[in-house]
């Protein structure tokens, strides 16, 4: 069954009141370089799409709670964000109970059992890059599905079917396409003209819908509908698993109904940053979020960040070849657990984060070719979709969930209607060669059967002195750290309010490419001379991540979402 798109005119952005839900337009409160924010006395969501938003909200004034709401608003997410949200791919979950309890959910896709080492590589050893990307042999076990009906069984208070509803709702009856959604479609469209079931979907007519068509999906809405019925077997089993099976295969993939069906998500133990007096709870391995900014805060611990002026050229070089080492660490160190030993109590040390302060000298920039794990210890397309949800008993959860490149491998899975992830590409598919986003790894992250790839996602839940400050997280591949990195340091050492943390420029380094990345035109020019100057290799990138964040402020809730994404916060 085809998906179709109907015509009618746009209604102009405004904030408004709808349902006892409060919501915001882009223009109202935001700026061409500022965040999208609302205050809510009680509860709120900040996420990639209006409509998700709305979702969460409505199902917390339902009776539901934060974990009810998160279900939902994923599920929505698949439907109106599908180059990131998903059914067919996966992701990490923070949650923090009202009661103070940290939890983190691992539901990141793993390596089919036929997978191998080599797989990716011709006969003479070189990367075949567009076989971890496109099509089926790109294919992961998905997670999402798993994830999310392991996390409601555990936390979730409303019945599972009835999370559901908003999105089979959207998917049946269609939503209003926006300028960004249409615009990734037309950009994905001479990938999805090699497959004529994800053509259909996302070309109704042979072309990519317009802004403020409605697009319907009708498919994915029957599928939905399956899953709210079985739950997790709905997908992992029976006729929705033989489609996705059938369709990677017949795409040249190895997916399995075996591979399916043994799939697990991992309940993983949080790692908790304390940074001044704040907490940072977030996610360990196979993310590495937690080992970098666990770092990156040790490390700022042991100087006076204070006697660089912000975003002054020493601020930007210090801080550029503090990220440029962790990230090293991390390209050539970290893996899935179950598959590698990492020395996670050495990197975790403050005194090693000292060790690796004094090696900087920012005027001096050392080559990336000269940093590797070894001498430092001596011895995600930016298609990834964040978002935020507090209720009003104070639960709160940070996901974070991708199908790595936009649209994943391009590929719908037969008649589901559920786009699948391209998430292969995340291992390192020839150690030494860059994978889609430029990142170098070692042989920690190669392939192999059942393992999990290496993620950059990295959700985010802060507390002080024991109460729920604030949650965020941001897709944008190894952008997503930096980006966390930066508007974490804004809110606590620059005390800076949420939409301004999250509106600062922000820049990045991941040791290879040698660069640093900066955000065009939101730098001093004679900043970005005085960086060349010092020897710094300066690119300019649009934007660098897509923050959607939740920030506690008097009486209530500060949510807000990124300018540089499409996501509209909604709360009460």
């Amino acid at each position: 069954m085809k998906s179709t798109v109907t015509h009618f005119s746009a209604k102009q952005f405004a904030v408004l009141l709808l349902g006892g839900i409060l919501l915001i337009f882009p223009g109202v409160l935001g700026s061409a370089t500022g965040a999208h924010c609302i205050f809510a006395p009680a509860a709120g969501v900040a996420s990639a799409h209006i409509e998700a938003s709305r979702v969460g909200v409505e199902i917390l004034q339902q009776g539901g709670n934060a974990a009810d709401a998160a279900v939902a608003v994923s599920m929505a997410l698949a439907v109106v964000y599908p180059q990131a949200g998903n059914l067919g791919g996966g992701g990490f979950i923070v949650y923090r109970s009202a009661e103070g309890k940290n939890y983190v959910l691992d539901f990141r896709e793993t390596a089919p059992a036929a997978a191998r080492q080599d797989m990716y590589l011709d006969s003479a050893g070189a990367v075949l890059s567009a076989k971890s990307t496109l099509g089926g042999l790109a294919v992961g076990v998905p997670g999402t599905v798993r994830g999310l009906f392991r996390f409601h069984r555990r936390f979730g208070s409303l019945p599972w079917a009835k999370l559901l509803e908003p999105a089979i709702r959207l998917a049946e009856e269609g939503f209003v396409l926006n300028r960004y959604v249409s615009r990734s479609i037309r950009s994905a469209a001479a990938a999805f003209r090699k497959f004529p079931g994800s053509a259909a979907v996302f070309l109704p007519g042979g072309k990519a819908p317009e802004p403020g068509d409605r697009f319907y999906q009708k498919n994915l809405a029957r599928s939905l509908r399956t899953i709210a019925l079985h739950g997790e077997r709905g997908f992992y089993r029976g006729e929705i698993a033989r489609e996705i099976v059938k369709s990677v295969q017949m795409n040249g993939g190895i997916l399995t109904v075996e591979d399916l069906k043994q799939y697990r998500a991992i309940e993983r133990e949080p790692v908790v940053i304390s940074y001044h007096d704040y907490r940072i709870i977030t996610v360990p391995p196979p993310s590495s979020a937690g080992v970098v900014l666990a770092g990156l805060f040790n490390s700022l611990q042991t100087i006076d960040l204070g006697r660089f002026p912000f975003n002054s050229p020493q601020y930007i070089a210090f801080l550029s070849e503090l990220e440029k080492r962790y990230f090293a660490l991390r390209n050539q160190l970290l893996g899935d657990p179950d598959f590698i030993r990492m020395p996670l109590e050495q990197l975790y040390l403050p005194q090693f984060a000292a060790r690796i302060v004094k090696q900087i000298d920012y005027r001096h920039p050392v080559p990336a070719a000269e940093i590797s794990a070894q001498n430092l210890l001596g011895s995600e397309s930016n298609q990834t979709t964040h978002f935020s949800v507090v209720d009003p008993a104070g639960n709160a959860v940070s996901m974070t969930t991708t199908l790595n490149g936009s649209f994943g491998c391009k590929l719908v899975a037969g008649s589901t209607g559920i786009l699948l992830n391209n998430e292969m590409d995340d291992f390192a598919t020839k150690p030494g060669s860059p994978n889609m986003y430029g990142l170098v790894q070692g042989r920690a992250n190669s392939i192999a059967p059942g393992k999990r790839m290496l993620s950059s996602m990295s959700p985010v839940v802060v507390t002080r002195h024991d109460s729920l400050i604030g949650l965020l997280g941001s897709p944008g591949g190894p952008t997503i750290i930096t980006s966390v990195f930066q508007v974490l340091l804004n809110l606590i050492e620059h005390r800076m309010d949420l939409q301004q943390s999250v509106s600062a420029p922000r820049f990045h380094q991941q040791w290879l490419p040698d660069s640093v990345e900066v955000e065009k035109n939101r730098f001093e020019p004679a900043v970005l001379e005085k960086l060349k100057q010092w020897g710094y290799h300066i690119v300019q990138r649009n934007h660098l991540g897509d923050v959607e964040a939740i920030w506690r402020k008097q009486g209530g809730w500060s949510i807000c979402t990124d300018y540089r994404g499409n996501g509209i916060p909604a709360g009460y």
